[in-house]
């Protein structure tokens, strides 16, 4: 883990009663897909672990936490495909998180497991729209999210 990036949830959270594990998986389209630098990566699934030290009312995941996962799992659609050497703007630069709106369904319960799909919506420069859904194990949509990341220019 870098000691200048991914600290609030790589290591401030992750313990026996924050996050406990988190796993991010995605599926490549076809036998090519991961190989094509043309092709992005568009959807990403990311599984938390929860522990009971993050409610915010007893059973109850916080509010900002939720949000957390939600901006943890959209930003990791960019960073795979960085990772993976795809082309684009975007995919070459670091991106930060411009704005994030979020709609609270259903509580989101502590301890569990919390499943966010992220998807990419659209790019257009250097920026990124991506939205997600935040569910429960049973797939039940508990929160949606949208947001707008912005690639940083890179230092003269």
């Amino acid at each position: 883990m870098s000691r200048e990036h991914d600290q609030f949830v790589g290591a401030t959270l992750a313990c026996p009663r924050g996050l406990r594990h988190v796993l991010c998986l995605f599926r490549p389209d076809d036998e090519t897909h991961l190989r094509d630098p043309t092709r992005p990566i568009a959807r990403v699934d990311t599984l938390f672990a929860v522990g009971d030290g993050l409610s915010g009312y007893r059973d109850i995941v916080h509010g900002g936490m939720t949000m957390t996962m939600a901006d943890e799992s959209m930003g990791t659609v960019n960073e795979i495909n960085t990772a993976l050497g795809k082309y684009g703007l975007v995919h070459k630069l670091s991106s930060l998180t411009a704005s994030l709106e979020i709609k609270f369904l259903r509580p989101v319960p502590a301890p569990g497991v919390v499943w966010v799909t992220s998807w990419t919506e659209s790019i257009q420069g250097r920026k990124t729209k991506v939205r997600c859904e935040v569910k429960d194990g049973q797939a039940a949509v508990l929160a949606t999210a949208a947001s707008t990341w912005v690639a940083l220019q890179p230092s003269l």
